[in-house]
């Protein structure tokens, strides 16, 4: 069990022309670009345009109550911009409102194609063949023009030779939106966690689809938004050194 931190409730109104709320929580992702002045305080909060108006008002008005320590040069703190990652969950009422919880995920870079977590490697075809796992922490350094640069790959299990060539491969192809201090972009690191497995036993796509939308249901949002206890999440790609740090979020 963790402690989520950061999790905010809200309750969304549906207006007449949406469609009949399900029975059943929805859990989404979603990101935001937010500018923050020389105190930390968000002043323009653009959430992915992909989701409806309602949502995107309700997310942009809980990201804008939440604080960062600015980022500094010298001891000068200084204005700038980063993507907030959020997980979230709407649980109908029976009044037609929604309660809708979001969950800060990290800040950092953005994806430049506006994804909310990286494409997957490819499978490399020999570990494939020899029935190969490995589990790996590849860190890598976002340049101020989006590209991404492996900085080291940390093996935690299996044999880094059978997937190094895929994983410096697939890093290679990765392009982001940099965070910004004063307007001009900035380097990052991020720690992204890898884990290759073939899988065991055969699901059909209905049974897949259905053990994908039970798990999203049990959610630490979706849990929060239903007044339960939450349950730790997947892992998540860990930002080394944003000059933006969370303060509260919650």
């Amino acid at each position: 069990m963790r402690k989520v931190w950061g999790i905010g409730l809200l309750l969304v109104a549906l207006n007449a022309s949406s469609a009949e709320p399900t029975a059943k929580p929805i859990h989404f992702r979603a990101h935001a670009r937010v500018a923050l002045d020389a105190q930390g305080v968000p002043q323009q909060v653009d959430v992915d345009q992909k989701l409806p108006a309602v949502i995107r008002n309700a997310i942009a008005q809980r990201v804008a109550q939440w604080r960062f320590e600015p980022a500094r040069e010298g001891d000068q703190p200084r204005a700038g911009a980063t993507t907030v990652f959020v997980d979230a969950c709407a649980v109908p009422a029976a009044n037609g409102d929604m309660r809708l919880a979001v969950d800060y995920g990290w800040n950092g870079p953005g994806y430049a194609d506006g994804r909310y977590f990286h494409p997957a490697p490819r499978y490399p075809v020999e570990a494939a063949q020899r029935n190969k796992g490995g589990v790996f922490r590849v860190v890598l350094q976002i340049g101020t023009d989006g590209r991404a640069a492996v900085e080291t790959i940390e093996t935690q299990e299996g044999q880094l030779p059978l997937f190094e060539q895929a994983l410096r491969t697939w890093v290679a192809t990765l392009r982001y939106v940099p965070e910004e201090i004063d307007g001009t972009p900035v380097t990052t690191r991020v720690a992204i966690p890898v884990d290759f497995s073939m899988g065991g036993g055969s699901l059909s796509m209905r049974q897949y689809v259905r053990q994908e939308r039970e798990a999203r249901q049990r959610s630490p949002e979706c849990m929060a938004a239903m007044g339960k206890e939450t349950e730790e999440g997947p892992p998540r790609p860990m930002v080394l050194d944003s000059p933006f740090k969370p303060v509260t979020t919650g």
